[in-house]
C-alpha cells in the first residue's frame, strides 16, 4: 500500500501529468498584479489564436449576458473585467487536461456535469450572497473534484478498490479513499493545483471542499465551493457516486447565512431551473468532448 507521502510525490512527479499552459500561467500572474494594464493583458491573450477564439466564444455566450457582440480581447477585458477573463482562461486551459473516458468505475459525463453544475452554483451563490469571489468561485467549483479524475487515471487499481468498497459497504467514498490510500481526492486535487501554481486560495478551496472549517486563507471561498458541491448533489440529475454520504457542513452554512433550513430549501429549489439554464449555455463551451 502506498503511503500518503508516496502518493503526494507521485502526483507531483507524474511525467504525463499535464502542466498548466504557460500563457494561462502568465494571465493568472498578470491578473493578480494590480499594476497590470488591460492593453498588456490583451496582448498576452491575443498572442495565442486558439485561446483568443475560445475566450471570445465564451465571452459572447448568454452565460455572461453582454448584449453587444464582443469582437476583440481588449473589448472583452473592458466589459467583463480582469477576474472574468482569468476565470475563462483557467477553465479553458485546465478542462482539457482532465478529460477521461468512462468505464465501469468512472462515469465521465456525470463527472463533468457535476463539476460544471458546482461551478455555476458557486458563481450564483457568490453573486446572490454578495461575495466578491464569483469568478474564482466558478473555477473552484469546476475543479474541486479534479483529484477524482487523477485517481482514476493514475491510480487505477486503487481507484477500483475504493469504488468497490463504497458500493459494497456503508462507508462514504471519502472513508473508502482513506481506508485504501490514507488520503482523499481533495488532497490529491490540492497537490495538483499546487503543481499548476494556482492561486493559494484556489488550492485551499480544492483541498478543503469537504472540510471547510479548516480554511485559513479564504474561508468564504471554501464555504462557497463546499456548499456548491452539496447543492449540486441535491439537484436532480447531478448526484455522483463519489459524493456518497456528503452533507452540508453546518459552520459553512452559517458563514454563508444559509443555516435556516427553510431558506436553504428555497435556494436549492430556486437554483434547480437556473442551474440547468446556465449549464445549457456554458456546457458546450468548456466541457471536453468525451466521444
Amino acid at each position: 500500500m502506498l503511503t500518503p507521502e508516496q502518493i503526494q510525490e507521485k502526483v507531483r512527479t507524474i511525467i504525463q501529468l499535464p502542466a498548466l499552459p504557460s500563457i494561462a500561467m502568465e494571465v493568472v500572474e498578470m491578473v493578480d498584479n494590480p499594476k497590470t494594464s488591460a492593453s498588456k493583458l490583451g496582448r498576452v491573450i491575443s498572442s495565442d489564436q486558439a485561446l483568443t477564439a475560445k475566450v471570445l466564444k465564451i465571452a459572447n455566450s448568454p452565460f455572461y449576458g453582454f448584449p453587444k457582440k464582443i469582437s476583440t480581447i481588449d473589448f472583452a477585458i473592458i466589459v467583463l473585467g480582469f477576474d472574468a477573463l482569468k476565470e475563462i482562461v483557467i477553465s479553458i486551459s485546465l478542462i482539457s487536461s482532465l478529460q477521461k473516458k468512462s468505464d465501469a468505475y468512472f462515469d465521465a459525463e456525470a463527472f463533468w456535469d457535476h463539476s460544471l453544475s458546482a461551478g455555476v452554483i458557486a458563481r450564483r451563490l457568490a453573486r446572490d450572497l454578495g461575495y466578491r469571489v464569483s469568478g474564482e468561485a466558478f473555477v473552484g467549483g469546476l475543479l474541486h473534484d479534479m483529484g477524482v479524475s487523477i485517481l482514476h487515471r493514475y491510480f487505477h487499481s486503487e481507484f477500483k478498490r475504493i469504488v468497490d468498497i463504497a458500493r459494497e459497504t456503508d462507508l462514504t467514498f471519502l472513508e473508502a479513499e482513506e481506508s485504501v490510500l490514507g488520503v482523499t481526492h481533495a488532497d490529491i486535487g490540492g497537490w495538483l493545483a499546487e503543481r499548476w501554481n494556482l492561486p493559494d486560495h484556489l488550492i485551499e478551496a480544492i483541498t478543503l471542499h469537504h472540510t471547510p472549517t479548516k480554511a485559513e486563507r479564504n474561508a468564504d471561498l471554501v464555504a462557497l465551493i463546499h456548499c456548491a458541491d452539496v447543492f449540486s448533489g441535491r439537484i436532480e440529475g447531478h448526484a455522483v457516486e463519489f459524493d456518497k454520504g456528503l452533507d452540508f457542513d453546518q459552520e459553512a452554512l452559517e458563514r454563508l447565512h444559509l443555516d435556516d433550513p427553510q431558506l436553504l430549501s428555497e435556494y436549492i429549489s430556486n437554483y434547480a431551473a437556473a442551474v440547468k439554464a446556465d449549464m445549457e449555455q456554458v456546457n458546450p463551451l468548456v466541457t471536453p468532448k468525451l466521444s
